[in-house]
């Protein structure tokens, strides 16, 4: 499958001050201990809190420099033990986590206006770099976002990133999934509704003329009642192109309404 890039997002006020969460916490987290000297930042009002600091470090974690496509103010780091990391970048604070799975060969630039849109909306929002295990990034990125405060954690994923989304969601506890083109089954991920227990907001997207994962298949992935919906348009619209052009704002509210109803908002 394809790794799209998206356009490198315009940063927004909101985000920036969200995203200096992420930075003071890569400070806490490489060194293994908390910054108990670390003052909250001041804070307009309405605005989230622009800081959170750790009790511990229960993830191991290295400071990386931030790509292009993500603007000042959004954190990245390398998670994980040496020689099994993968490079997880994340904004916001709170305890409402969404992450953001790439599909095969995706990077952290591939989610980068969603996680500066949703980061912005109040959410503290993570997204990684497929590496080489699709899995086990995408448990790294659960992990660092609990690590920095999420209690709760919706999963958002595109092709293969959405089955593991769906298929992972029972095991993980995920509040909420939005899957687009999701396939039922991803090397030894079942997404198939059959095969799970999970019942919160699940909405899957799929395409009647998607070239890599049939409309069938990824209708396999939801199940029959009125919290789990599969949406299927017309065209070739694969996995992140849900997020490039006409698609989008449908999308994106599906998202939003998803995560509100996961979250009991």
């Amino acid at each position: 499958m394809p790794a799209l890039t998206p356009s490198r997002p315009r940063p927004s006020r909101t985000a920036a001050l969200l995203g200096a969460a992420g930075l003071a916490l890569v400070a806490a987290c490489s060194t293994g201990t908390p910054d108990e000297s670390a003052e909250p930042a001041p804070t307009a009002a309405g605005d989230q809190p622009t800081t959170t600091v750790l009790e511990s470090a229960p993830v191991t974690m290295t400071p990386v420099d931030l790509p292009e496509c993500l603007p000042e103010g959004v954190a990245a780091a390398e998670v994980g033990e040496p020689g099994a990391t993968t490079t997880v970048a994340w904004a916001g604070a709170g305890d409402r986590g969404v992450l953001l799975a790439p599909q095969v060969d995706g990077d952290v630039c591939q989610w980068a206006e969603e996680v500066v849109r949703l980061a912005g909306e109040g959410y503290l929002v993570a997204t990684y770099s497929w590496g080489t295990g699709g899995r086990a990034a995408f448990e790294r990125g659960v992990e660092l976002l609990r690590a920095t405060g999420a209690t709760q954690v919706a999963f958002v994923g595109a092709s293969a990133g959405g089955a593991l989304a769906a298929g992972l969601a029972d095991d993980l506890e995920a509040a909420a999934v939005v899957a687009l083109s999701p396939p039922a089954q991803w090397e030894d991920v079942d997404a198939r509704a059959a095969s799970s227990t999970f019942t919160g907001p699940l909405q899957v997207f799929a395409s009647t003329e998607d070239p890599q994962v049939p409309a069938a298949d990824s209708a396999q992935v939801v199940r029959n009642d009125k919290t789990s919906v599969v949406t299927e348009v017309s065209g070739t619209a694969h996995g992140i192109e849900f997020l490039d052009g006409y698609h989008l704002e449908h999308v994106r509210t599906v998202v939003d309404q998803s995560l509100q109803e996961g979250f009991g908002a």
